[in-house]
C-alpha cells in the first residue's frame, strides 16, 4: 500500500476543513440560523439629537438616550450640533460626531465574567470579538483597547476599509470628497476595494478621493489636540461603567438577535418548511449516496484488481477480486466446515466460551478461512459490532490487508454516519485516518460527498519519502506544541496560503521563540539573541517593531541592526547581566516584549568591550518598573520605552551618555534620579507630567517633549541646556503657565509650571521671575506630533 506522510494527510484535512469553514460561516452571515454570542454598543452620553432604527423597521426611528443598548444591525444618525459617545462590550470608545450616519454592521463577542470591575480596569479587550461598522457619511474618533490576535475590528466606507488592532485615530467621510483618516497612536491598515492593505502609523494621515487616489500627509496638531481631548472626554465618561452591567448588555443584545431570527423565521415559515423537506430529503439521501461511494470505490477496486491480475481468474488465497463475482459464480463456502478447520474455533467450542458472532450471522458474509482466521482476531466487541453491519462493509473491512486488530476497534469506535465517511476513502487515507485517530468531529466537518470525491489518492500530492521540509514541518509542528504555540503554525500558514518553505520555517521558528514569555534570572540560559532582520520584519513581533519605527523617528534608537532579545512578556530581575555573547558585533541590543515588560530591583546591564553599544527596553505593550528600581547600564545609550503608559516612582536610571524615556501614550515621573553626562530626553504621545526630578549638575541637554507637559518640584541645572516642546508651544512667543489654579483646560497642548519649579535653585513662578532665571530654558513646539 502506498504510504502518505502525516504532513501530506493533515494538509489535505486542512484544506478542507478551512473551506468547510468559510462555506459554513457564509451560510451563517445569510441564513442566522446559528448566531454566535452578541456584543453590545452601549450610549454613554448624547450632545443634541441622535436616533437609531432597528434593522427590521421601515422609517420607524427612536431617540437616543443614554443607558441605551444598540446592537448588531442597529443605525444610527447625529444630527446637526450633536455628540454621541458609545461604549463596545469589547473597552472600544466610539465618539461619533454631528452630520454622522453609521451601522453596526456585525457584533460577535465571546461572553465574559470578570466580576465587580469597571471599564477602566481594563488594559486590553476582555474577551475575543469581531466588529465591522459601517460608516456613510460623517466623522468617528475612536479609542481601542489592545484586541486579541483572534480579533478583528473594521469600519467601512465607500472608498474602503480600516483596519484596527489597538489605537487612537479619526476617520472621516464626505460621499462628495473621499475619506479622511488620522492615527494618534499605533497603526490602522486602510485597504481600498480590491487593493493591498497600507499601514498608516502614528503621526500620520491618508487623505482618499471619491475616485480612490491615496495621498499621505502628517497629522494637523490642532487634529491630534481634538482626538486627545475627545478619547480622554469619552475615557473619563465611561470609566466607572460597570463591567457587570457591559456584561448584561451583551446577553440583552444575543437574546435580541435571536428574537430577530425567531422573527423572521415566523415571517417565512412556508419557504423555512419547503428548505428543511429538501434538508430531510438529502439528510435521507446522504446514506444512499455515501453508499454509493463506496460501491464505486469498490468497483475501482475489482477493476484494479482485473488489472493487475492481467485478467486471470486464479489468484492467491488473499486475492483482492471483489467478493461481489464470488457472490454470482461460486458456491458459498459451508460455514460449519470452516469452523471446524479453525483451530481456535475448536478451543472456544471445547472451553465453552461464546462466540462474539454466531455461525449463522458470519455465514451471511460468504468469508473463506484466511478472512475468518482475521475476523478472529479482532476483539470480541468488534466481532459482535462487525456482525450487525452489512456484508459490503464487512467485507471491505477484511480486504484491507493493513487493518489490525488496533485500527479495527478505532474504525468501530465511530458513529455509523462517521463510519459511512470513512469508507468512501480510498484505502490508504482510511487506514491513514484509523492510525491517527483523527477526531469524529472532524470527520463529520471536513468530509462532505464532495470531498470524499477529491479525497482519492489521486487528488493528493505525490509523498516525499525522505523530504527534509517535511521533516522540518514535522519537528516544528512539535515544537510548537510543547511550548503551547500552535497558533504560530496556524498563523504563518495564513500569511503563506499553505505553501510552505524555509523562509517560512525559519519565520515560525523565530516567531515561537518570540512569542515565549522569559523571567531573566531563571531562564537565562535559554534566551537567544536574534538579528534586527529576523526578529523586527517577524510578523509576532509587530507591537515592538512598531515602535521601534516610532524611536527611529524620535531618534531615540539603539541603531539600525541591534541584536534582539524578545518574548511575549519579559521580567528582568535584580542582577547584573553580561550579553557580551548576545550582542556580538552589534553596536545596540534591543529587548523587548510584544505584551508587557516587568523591570524590579538593583540591575546593571552591560557587555565587555562595549564601546560605543547602547541598550533599549522597550514593550509593545505595558511596562511595570517597581518603585525603588535602580536600572545602570555601562554601554553608551540607555533607552526604556512603551507603547502604553509609564509610570517612575522612586526610580533612578544610569547611563554612560544618554538616557531617554518614550511613552507613546502618558509619561508621569514621580521622583526619578537620572544619571547621564551627555543628555536627557523625555517624551510622551500624549501627557508628561513630572512631580520630582534629580539631574546631574553639569547635564549639557535636556528635552521634554509632550502634547501637554506639566512640572512640579524640579530644579534645572542653570547650565543645562532646557528645551521644553509642547502642542501649542509657548504663550506669547516665550511662557509657560504659571500655577495650578490653572485649568486643565487652558493646561491642554500648553507647558504649564504647576509647583515649585526652579533653575539653579531660583523659583519660577510668574513671568518676571522666568524672565531673570529661565534664560536657559527653551519652549516650543512639537516638530511631529
Amino acid at each position: 500500500m502506498k504510504r502518505y506522510s502525516k504532513f501530506n494527510l493533515y494538509h489535505f484535512l486542512l484544506l478542507c476543513s478551512c473551506f468547510l469553514t468559510l462555506v459554513a460561516y457564509g451560510q451563517e452571515r445569510l441564513s442566522e440560523e446559528q448566531d454566535p454570542n452578541k456584543g453590545a454598543v452601549i450610549v454613554v452620553s448624547v450632545d443634541g439629537t441622535a436616533q437609531t432604527k432597528e434593522p427590521e423597521d421601515e422609517g420607524l426611528t427612536s431617540r437616543v438616550i443614554p443607558g441605551s443598548v444598540l446592537s448588531e444591525g442597529n443605525s444610527l444618525e447625529v444630527m446637526t450640533g450633536g455628540q454621541v459617545t458609545l461604549l463596545l462590550s469589547n473597552g472600544t470608545l466610539l465618539t461619533v460626531e454631528q452630520e454622522t450616519k453609521m451601522i453596526i454592521g456585525r457584533f460577535d463577542q465571546v461572553p465574559f465574567e470578570l466580576g465587580e470591575g469597571e471599564v477602566e480596569d481594563l488594559k486590553e479587550e476582555p474577551s475575543v470579538s469581531n466588529v465591522e461598522i459601517d460608516l456613510e457619511i460623517g466623522s468617528l474618533i475612536v479609542k481601542t483597547k489592545k484586541l486579541s490576535r483572534n480579533s478583528s475590528f473594521d469600519i467601512n466606507s465607500p472608498v474602503g476599509t480600516a483596519g484596527i488592532r489597538g489605537t487612537e485615530f479619526q476617520l472621516g467621510v464626505d460621499p462628495s470628497k473621499g475619506m479622511q483618516l488620522d492615527v494618534t497612536e499605533s497603526t490602522v491598515a486602510f485597504t481600498p476595494p480590491g487593493g493591498s492593505p497600507v499601514p498608516i502609523s502614528q503621526g500620520q494621515g491618508l487623505d482618499v478621493s471619491r475616485a480612490g487616489a491615496m495621498s499621505t500627509r502628517p497629522v494637523a496638531p490642532v487634529v491630534a489636540q481634538k482626538i486627545t481631548v475627545t478619547n480622554n472626554s469619552a475615557t473619563k465618561a465611561s470609566g466607572k461603567v460597570k463591567l457587570e452591567s457591559v456584561s448584561r448588555a451583551m446577553k440583552e443584545s444575543t437574546v435580541k438577535a435571536k428574537k430577530r431570527r425567531e422573527a423572521r423565521k415566523s415571517s417565512n415559515k412556508s419557504r423555512k418548511q419547503e428548505q428543511e423537506t429538501k434538508e430531510a430529503e438529502t439528510e435521507d439521501q446522504a446514506p444512499e449516496k455515501e453508499a454509493e461511494l463506496i460501491e464505486s470505490s469498490n468497483e475501482k477496486k475489482e477493476t484494479s484488481s482485473e488489472t493487475n491480475s492481467g485478467g486471470s481468474e486464479q489468484g492467491s488465497k488473499k486475492s483482492n477480486q471483489p467478493r461481489t463475482e464470488m457472490k454470482r459464480g461460486s458456491e458459498k463456502p459451508k460455514i460449519d466446515e470452516i469452523l471446524e478447520a479453525d483451530q481456535d474455533a475448536k478451543q472456544t467450542r471445547k472451553s465453552g466460551k461464546k462466540a462474539a458472532a454466531s455461525a449463522s450471522q458470519l455465514a451471511r458474509f460468504g468469508m473463506d478461512e484466511s478472512e475468518l482466521e482475521k475476523f478472529y482476531t479482532f476483539p470480541d466487541s468488534v466481532q459482535a459490532a462487525m456482525a450487525k453491519e452489512p456484508t459490503s462493509v464487512v467485507r471491505r473491512l477484511l480486504e484491507m490487508e493493513e487493518l489490525t486488530p488496533v485500527l479495527a476497534e478505532n474504525f468501530m469506535s465511530y458513529s455509523k454516519r462517521a463510519r459511512g465517511k470513512l469508507l468512501a476513502l480510498d484505502d490508504p487515507m482510511l487506514i491513514s485516518l484509523l492510525e491517527d485517530e483523527v477526531d469524529e468531529e472532524i470527520i463529520l466537518d471536513v468530509l462532505s460527498a464532495g470531498s470524499i470525491q477529491n479525497a482519492s489518492v489521486e487528488n493528493l500530492p505525490d509523498p516525499i519519502e525522505t523530504s527534509t521540509l517535511d521533516q522540518e514541518i514535522l519537528v516544528l509542528g512539535d515544537k510548537l506544541r510543547e511550548s503551547g504555540n500552535l497558533a504560530v503554525f496556524e498563523e504563518v500558514e495564513e500569511l503563506n496560503g499553505g505553501s510552505w518553505n524555509d523562509e517560512w520555517v525559519a519565520i515560525a521558528e523565530v516567531g515561537n521563540e518570540l512569542s515565549k514569555s522569559y523571567y531573566f534570572l531563571s531562564d537565562w540560559n535559554s534566551l537567544q539573541a536574534f538579528e534586527a532582520s529576523q526578529a523586527l520584519n517577524n510578523p509576532f513581533f509587530d507591537e515592538v517593531s512598531s515602535l521601534y519605527d516610532q524611536l527611529m523617528l524620535d531618534s531615540m534608537d539603539v541603531g539600525m541592526s541591534p541584536a534582539v532579545v524578545g518574548g511575549k512578556s519579559i521580567e528582568i530581575g535584580p542582577e547584573s547581566y553580561n550579553f557580551s555573547e548576545m550582542l556580538g558585533d552589534s553596536m545596540g541590543l534591543l529587548i523587548g516584549a510584544t505584551e508587557k515588560l516587568k523591570i524590579r530591583g538593583v540591575i546593571e546591564i552591560g557587555a565587555e568591550s562595549s564601546s560605543g553599544s547602547s541598550v533599549g527596553l522597550v514593550s509593545g505593550g505595558a511596562i511595570e518598573v517597581s518603585t525603588g528600581t535602580n536600572l545602570k547600564s555601562t554601554l553608551s545609550d540607555m533607552i526604556v520605552s512603551a507603547r502604553e503608559d509609564v509610570l517612575l516612582n522612586e526610580t533612578t536610571l544610569e547611563s554612560v551618555r544618554e538616557v531617554a524615556v518614550r511613552s507613546l501614550r502618558d509619561l508621569q515621573i514621580e521622583q526619578l534620579t537620572i544619571n547621564a553626562p551627555d543628555r536627557v530626553h523625555l517624551r510622551a504621545s500624549r501627557n508628561l507630567d513630572v512631580n520630582g526630578l534629580e539631574l546631574s549638575q553639569s547635564l549639557p541637554s535636556l528635552i521634554m517633549e509632550a502634547t501637554t507637559i506639566r512640572l512640579s518640584n524640579i530644579d534645572f541645572p542653570s547650565a543645562t541646556s532646557v528645551q521644553l516642546n509642547s502642542l501649542k508651544g509657548p504663550i506669547d512667543g516665550r511662557y509657560p503657565n504659571f500655577g495650578s489654579g490653572i485649568s486643565l483646560e487652558q493646561q491642554l497642548g500648553r507647558v504649564n509650571f504647576i509647583e515649585n519649579v526652579r533653575s539653579g535653585g531660583n523659583l519660577m513662578n510668574n513671568r518676571t521671575s522666568f524672565d531673570q532665571f529661565g534664560g536657559n530654558i527653551s519652549i516650543g513646539k512639537l516638530a511631529n506630533p
